[in-house]
């Protein structure tokens, strides 16, 4: 399915599934409807299971929303607890959109207890409450830790009732705009059919500890923790440079604040040198890094601000940024500041999830879990930029219960591409104002807002135009042709 038909499903109000490989656009397919409902004054709760997912989109965790705290699964007497809540009350009734990204990482048990959340406060026995559900995600990334599932077989969303129930209409995106190869982009795909030919496994060895051409600067991705810090701690011992140590400043109670180290990336003492290898843990599109961003620390400023140059040149001061851990009312509980960098040497396939990267060197030969290697392998760009280190018999394995919903999943959004194709454009913008008006929606009234709460410029910034395409996960210079500007321009 193409990302246009994706949107203009969405439009109508169907309850989605959005999914389709790394790079297939799922983020800006998302984003697109997210605006197009700021348009009508329509505001959709933005969530996700984990804290690092919900950085990435901008929300809040699920279990901040709902006000559950860290359960899983809630009895009849815990959601009767819950509407005594009022500030649940106004947020639910309030309630017209709910985005769900990152849901491979969703547990079938959150997604049911969800879903009953929303049947109480919204006094329907519709899926979800009658709410628009939209949930995001590809299940072949690496599966939720879920503590029933050794009791009940079951481990993915899609095996919860709660899912059978909404049965959402499945928007398969097809086209990848992060891979560039051909030869990658067919390897990563038989691995999605659980097959990988004999062919593709001599391009894995023809990869084997070679290292990619034209770039110095390259991340290593291993599958065990103990693994990364090793590397990382023998690198920066090895640079002769002043040592530069960067303390967290917390505020708010340590419980809270531990949370946010456990859900992030940032950490509590960060360790840098000049000529450190070190990637970028948050977004900031107007400083022109994103998550993943990779770079050489080449100097510090006379604050001690780390000054970071990319591979195209660029140099970026790493000032702090802030991470918070929010309340159900979204509220900040605590705040860690802290610079956004992690040392680049080495990170575990597990903490890649949602990189980009132009070269990897990655050891397959401890993969454990099923998902591992395609997560690692679906980092990079293209397979120039792969050192293969080693690779065990489960790296390239998949788990049979998404291999097989996979393909149903397939077929439904085939069969959900050519109905709505059928209908006329006239049939389908009638069906999109009806949803809207049945929302309460009105076009331009989320512009008005904006208007009225402060002073507009009369033309978005630049970056603000390049943003798309790199949630597009388009490239340099695709964006660079695309908006007939230079490279350097972009950055």
């Amino acid at each position: 399915m193409t990302q246009e038909t994706a949107l203009a499903i969405m439009k109508t109000g169907e309850n989605i599934f959005l999914t389709g490989a790394p790079g297939a656009g799922k983020t800006y397919v998302l984003n697109q409807y997210l605006d197009y409902l700021k348009d009508y004054g329509i505001e959709a709760a933005i969530t996700a299971p984990t804290g690092i997912a919900a950085s990435h989109i901008g929300g809040m965790t699920l279990h901040s929303f709902f006000g559950i705290g860290i359960r899983e699964s809630l009895s009849q007497y815990d959601i009767e607890n819950l509407t005594e809540k009022k500030y649940i009350w106004e947020r639910m009734k309030n309630l017209k959109v709910l985005v769900i990204d990152e849901v491979s990482m969703l547990s079938p048990e959150l997604l049911n207890s969800i879903d009953a959340i929303l049947k109480t406060f919204k006094f329907s026995s519709e899926p979800f409450g009658g709410v628009q559900t939209i949930l995001v995600g590809d299940f072949f990334q690496l599966p939720p830790v879920s503590k029933k599932y050794a009791e009940t077989g079951k481990r993915f969303a899609f095996q919860s009732e709660a899912w059978d129930e909404l049965n959402p209409s499945i928007c398969y995106l097809e086209t990848s705009f992060r891979h560039s190869d051909d030869i990658l982009k067919n390897i990563l795909g038989e691995i999605r059919n659980g097959a990988v030919s004999e062919d593709s496994m001599n391009h894995f060895r023809s990869r084997y500890k070679k290292n990619p051409e034209g770039t110095e600067q390259i991340t290593r991705l291993y599958t065990h923790n103990t693994d990364v810090d090793s590397i990382n701690k023998e690198a920066l011992a090895e640079l002769e440079t002043p040592l530069k140590v960067y303390d967290a400043n917390t505020k708010g109670p340590k419980k809270w604040t531990d949370k946010i180290f456990s859900s992030s990336l940032v950490l509590e003492k960060l360790e840098l040198k000049k000529g450190a290898l070190v990637f970028f843990i948050k977004n900031n599109y107007e400083k022109g890094y994103i998550n993943g961003t990779l770079g050489e620390i080449v100097d510090f400023d006379v604050f001690n601000v780390p000054i970071v140059e990319t591979k195209d040149g660029s140099r970026i001061k790493a000032e702090r940024m802030d991470w918070h851990f929010e309340d159900a009312d979204g509220k900040p509980k605590a705040t860690v500041s802290q610079i956004p960098l992690r040392l680049a040497w080495a990170i575990t396939v597990h903490k890649s999830q949602g990189m980009t990267l132009e070269a990897a060197e990655i050891d397959l030969s401890r993969a454990f879990e099923p998902g591992q290697g395609y997560v690692a392998l679906s980092r990079i760009t293209s397979l120039g930029g792969l050192k293969l280190m080693g690779l065990n018999d489960a790296a390239l394995s998949v788990d049979p219960d998404v291999l097989h919903s996979d393909q149903s999943m397939r077929a439904s959004s085939t069969e959900m591409y050519q109905s709505f194709d059928s209908l006329s454009e006239d049939e389908q913008q009638k069906r999109a104002e009806h949803y809207m008006k049945g929302l309460g929606g009105i076009k331009g009234s989320g512009a008005k807002k904006k208007k009225e709460g402060a002073l507009q410029e009369n033309k978005d910034p630049s970056y603000l135009l390049s943003k798309p395409f790199f949630e597009k996960e388009m490239s340099i210079d695709e964006i660079a042709q695309e908006r007939d500007l230079t490279e350097a321009t972009i950055m």
